[in-house]
């Protein structure tokens, strides 16, 4: 698989072309909360585990625990794939919906939003991109790491050729724009989620997540959408995808570093030594700058950097239990 600012205004250092979407507008309503049973707030992180930290190669020798359902561990409810035509792109978009088996209806749950959903994240093919999601999910819910959950696994268009998706996936997910934020919170999350789960309304239950050009474009979305998502995950994300003449060259660590108020984002990136390198620079570098620019302005930030390669994404597999655990430590409802 090849990789690839304020709210409600245009980000700092970013061409026209990357102007914010409207995160008043565009945030859900729910009957949920944001507090806690005991009317204390939701998320109570503190700062364990922020910072920079390796991946080695004797780490990741065994598979995560993780990746096998555990023994009292239950399975949630995962939806067959189904096709989402988006009016924005005039394509189509495969998704599926996972349920945790705690979750309830009617109780809150957090909401993750997963890019390369279904190719990647719900594989559990380890030397082609698979994530093993559903039965990371199924354990940590079941040990209360995280709070009962609802996916959504999106893919990217294929234009009705599974087997020729490329070109499609970097033109979805590569471009700093509103499209792909638009896409999300007027199209496919209000017709597949919206009146028919229930999730929280609080941001920092909200959690975007992808892998590399996925990565790039979710947090393309937390950065426009700061009042609806408070959290990413990214693999190898492609942040150095934006930063080209096409796209207005938007450098993500000059728009963290010069975007004032700054965003309530909590950050947890995975790159490698081994990581993509072309025309648009070092992944392991960009990476690394981008956390670098987030720490020095004091968001809660977590970096593992691993001894492999950007594809397949053995750091970022081997690393998903513990990027989830740390994002959603002390959320409780």
């Amino acid at each position: 698989m090849s990789a690839s600012g304020s709210s409600g205004s245009m980000a700092a250092g970013a061409s026209s072309g990357a102007v914010s979407a409207d995160a008043a507008d565009a945030a859900p309503t729910s009957p949920e909360g944001s507090t806690s049973s005991d009317g204390g707030a939701f998320c109570n992180p503190e700062a364990s585990g922020n910072g920079s930290f390796t991946l080695t190669a004797a780490s990741e020798a065994t598979d995560p625990p993780e990746w096998t359902l555990q023994p009292g561990a239950k399975a949630g409810t995962l939806t067959k794939s189904a096709n989402f035509m988006s009016p924005t792109y005039g394509l189509s978009f495969a998704y599926q919906i996972y349920t945790s088996a705690n979750y309830v209806s009617g109780n809150p749950a957090i909401f993750l939003v997963f890019g390369d959903g279904i190719t990647d994240y719900l594989s559990n093919d380890t030397n082609n991109g698979g994530f093993h999601a559903q039965t990371v999910l199924d354990n940590l819910t079941s040990s209360d790491d995280i709070p009962p959950t609802v996916a959504l696994f999106i893919d990217p268009p294929t234009d009705g050729n599974p087997n020729d998706s490329s070109n499609l996936r970097v033109e979805t997910y590569d471009p700093p724009t509103d499209k792909y934020p638009t896409f999300l919170m007027t199209e496919i999350i209000p017709a597949t989620i919206t009146g028919k789960y229930s999730i929280s309304s609080d941001p920092d239950a909200w959690a975007i997540i992808g892998y590399s050009a996925s990565g790039g474009q979710g947090f393309n979305v937390v950065w426009k959408l700061p009042n609806v998502f408070h959290k990413f995950i990214g693999s190898n994300a492609s942040y150095g995808a934006a930063n080209v003449a096409m796209y207005g060259n938007v450098d993500w660590a000059t728009v963290i570093q010069s975007t004032t108020p700054d965003h309530l984002l909590r950050v947890s990136n995975v790159t490698c030594l081994h990581d993509l390198m072309d025309q648009r620079g070092f992944w392991l570098t960009i990476i690394t700058n981008i956390h670098n620019t987030l720490v020095s302005k004091g968001y809660a930030a977590r970096l593992e950097t691993g001894p492999n390669s950007h594809f397949p994404p053995l750091d970022g597999e081997h690393d998903f239990p513990n990027s989830l655990r740390w994002m959603f430590q002390g959320c409780k409802f």
